[in-house]
């Protein structure tokens, strides 16, 4: 069964269920999934030479999955090591299964946005069809629970005949609306999701240790620190880095250079680099600096002496830290290269700014918008675009040794300013290494 080609407005997130030739219960269905104008489940069946914005599916076998899966898939972002089978099996549709052929199509929660990410067949793979879009986009969150609500509430409404199990599916649907809606509950699952386990599978032991720091932490950044080093060490891991930087960590004033970076405002529906580079642009233009900021006006700004940079850690960190003592902050940084501690020190200011000053922040590898935030923040403080273009004076910026030379000169790492050009669109970048600055 083919369903109908339409022209697709542009809308932030939108799942559709088209008109079956059988009105069978729990038949598949026409069903298409879109974003900002880009249509995830298109697809070519074998013998077709006209693609196809429809798969064909039961309808309730996707909305059984959206709601097994909707805690992890709004609130845990991609895994600091990439995208490992675990995740796969919670945030990719293919992984429903079922007999009929579902997209490499992937969600992740980002705080205030989702991510989605399509990966096409390549082409000469056999099977019953091929589906073509390779994409990642980025929609606020209120918009993707808005067309999931609505979605469910059409998969299981007794006048459709979408699905076998529409009572089933209706109460499991009531009882996500309840914890939802239950501030105590829709916490638990957050962190529960944060961590990496799905609902009622993490040990009590964990969840209990990590409630009990809510006091002292807050929810926000217990989450984040959760997603750092998701799983079973999680608690330990935290502990641990809390320990060391209450101990170990650098002593620095933020207060000052957090301020100098107002007024900030995040919006979700566009790119942290975006606001990362305002903010970073306000700090310079208050502390009245342009070019090469050193160690020793960046020591000022962040209220450290510069042999901070130069010392390596003697720590064996998972992340580093940003901990709130008081009127000022210790600082734990992970790197052992200089230019690696002073990036992580400006994403320590990064994360300040973000958080208005919160008490904990988490320096890590993982994926959310927080931590794309910080990552942009350090590059835009340290080596601003037009500083960068104006030295690099090439007609080829893509050239290796112009990279590192100009990373010599801002006293960044050479990723640090290909990271920059990428975001600029200077140089072209790879698919999955959007996923870091998107």
């Amino acid at each position: 069964m083919q369903a109908t080609l339409r022209v697709w407005e542009v809308s932030n997130f939108r799942i559709e269920i088209g008109a079956g030739t059988s009105a069978g219960d729990g038949d598949p269905r026409p069903i298409a999934i879109s974003a900002n104008g880009t249509v995830f489940t298109r697809l070519l069946r074998p013998g077709q030479k006209e693609p196809d914005d429809y798969l064909n599916a039961p309808a309730d076998r996707l909305a059984f999955w959206l709601i097994d899966n909707w805690w992890r898939l709004r609130w845990e972002c991609i895994p600091p090591e990439g995208l490992n089978v675990p995740w796969r099996l919670a945030h990719e549709i293919a992984s429903i299964g079922s007999g009929y052929a579902w997209p490499l199509l992937s969600f992740w929660g980002e705080g205030e946005r989702v991510g989605i990410l399509a990966r096409a067949d390549p082409p000469g793979v056999m099977g019953p069809v091929r589906f073509l879009t390779n994409s990642l986009s980025f929609v606020p969150s209120r918009d993707f629970e808005r067309e999931v609500e609505r979605f469910l509430l059409i998969a299981g409404d007794e006048s459709n005949g979408y699905g076998s199990q529409r009572s089933v599916l209706r109460a499991l649907l009531e009882s996500l609306n309840r914890e939802r809606e239950d501030p105590e509950v829709a916490a638990w699952r957050r962190m529960e999701a944060a961590l990496g386990f799905d609902q009622d599978e993490a040990p009590e032991s964990l969840m209990s240790g990590m409630a009990g720091l809510i006091t002292r932490y807050e929810q926000e950044g217990l989450e984040e620190a959760a997603l750092a080093a998701p799983g079973l060490d999680a608690l330990k891991v935290l502990r641990s880095e809390a320990e060391a930087a209450e101990t170990c960590g650098l002593a620095c004033d933020l207060e000052g250079a957090t301020r100098a970076a107002q007024p900030f405002q995040y919006l979700a529906d566009q790119a942290p680099w975006l606001a990362a580079e305002v903010a970073a642009r306000n700090v310079r233009h208050c502390i009245g600096v342009s070019g090469v900021l050193g160690n020793k006006r960046l020591g000022e700004l962040l209220g450290l002496p510069t042999k901070a940079f130069s010392d390596p850690s003697q720590q064996s960190l998972r992340y580093g830290l940003r901990l709130k003592n008081g009127s000022y902050d210790r600082v734990l940084l992970k790197s052992r290269r200089q230019e690696g501690r002073r990036f992580q020190a400006a994403r320590a200011l990064g994360d300040s700014i973000w958080s208005n000053q919160s008490a904990i922040g988490p320096l890590a590898d993982s994926k959310t918008s927080r931590q794309k935030f910080q990552r942009a923040f350090a590059q835009s403080l340290l080596c601003p675009f037009e500083d960068l273009k104006a030295y690099l004076k090439s007609a080829n910026p893509s050239d290796y040794e112009d990279q590192a030379d100009a990373a010599r000169y801002f006293h960044v790492s050479v990723l640090t300013v290909q990271s920059v050009l990428k975001n600029k669109g200077v140089i072209s970048d790879d698919f999955f290494s959007r996923l870091e600055v998107a």
